[in-house]
């Protein structure tokens, strides 16, 4: 069995199972250990599963396994593109935020500050790329651990946010539509809203699969954010709503 049917597979007994834990999957695949593993960590950087202790659960996202199984490495590329297009515009910060996402958490390979500064961010993954690849003084939100998002989390985060005054702060999203910016879970809603209050340039950063699709909450409009970065021209019903010096294609 291939790692495609493997994935295929698990992600299927996932339709009718919450959860899966490590030797679940072992059984179910028939593979060792460590290609469980890496077949987990495959599924959950592609948003495809949620990590959890010991396995993985279902993801609170739509979704895409035909598209993912089909341009898997086409998307990671995408991703680092992403980042790599949207750097210049964060070399002259002096107070930057990363947010938790995939396609944010390949920015700190690409990200040089051209004067001292500061990345803060609530990520896990992020603060450590930050630490091995940018020159940026990077500091971590205190709070409440989340293991399955891999992000500090609660009141305290909220709280250490409202004392920053960011430069810019760099977001993905779940989804977007003409009616605005759409993320996944209830804790996006305060951390979210603090940003956009406590930043002084919002930049979104998305792929095209996130394009024309709603989620769970509806958090932030179009115009709330400064400058968007994308891979495809959006469809002619969101761009009415963007002033064109405000997207950035690949």
């Amino acid at each position: 069995m291939n790692q495609k049917e493997r994935l295929t597979l698990i992600l299927t007994q996932l339709t009718t199972r919450p959860s899966l834990s490590l030797k679940d999957i072992m059984q179910l695949t028939g593979t060792s250990r460590d290609t469980a593993r890496r077949d987990i960590v495959k599924l959950a950087t592609n948003n495809l599963v949620e990590r959890t202790y010991g396995g993985i659960s279902q993801p609170n996202t739509f979704n895409k396994l035909d598209q993912y199984l089909d341009r898997d490495n086409d998307l990671i590329k995408t991703k680092r593109a992403l980042a790599k297009k949207v750097s210049p515009y964060l070399a002259s910060a002096s107070l930057l935020f990363l947010d938790i996402s995939t396609t944010v958490a390949c920015l700190p390979q690409y990200l040089q500050s051209d004067q001292p500064a500061m990345l803060v961010t609530n990520s896990l993954d992020i603060a450590d790329q930050a630490l091995r690849h940018s020159n940026f003084q990077t500091r971590i939100l205190g709070g409440t651990l989340d293991a399955q998002q891999r992000c500090v989390q609660g009141a305290d985060s909220i709280l250490e946010l409202q004392k920053f005054q960011f430069t810019a702060t760099v977001l993905s999203c779940a989804g977007l539509t003409a009616n605005g910016v759409y993320y996944a879970y209830e804790s996006d809603i305060a951390l979210k809203t603090t940003l956009r209050a406590q930043s002084d340039r919002l930049i979104l950063v998305f792929d095209h699969t996130k394009v024309d699709v709603k989620h769970n909450f509806n958090l932030l409009a179009l115009t709330d954010f400064d400058l968007f970065v994308t891979d495809q021209p959006l469809p002619e019903h969101i761009t009415r709503q963007i002033a064109p010096d405000k997207i950035i294609y690949l």
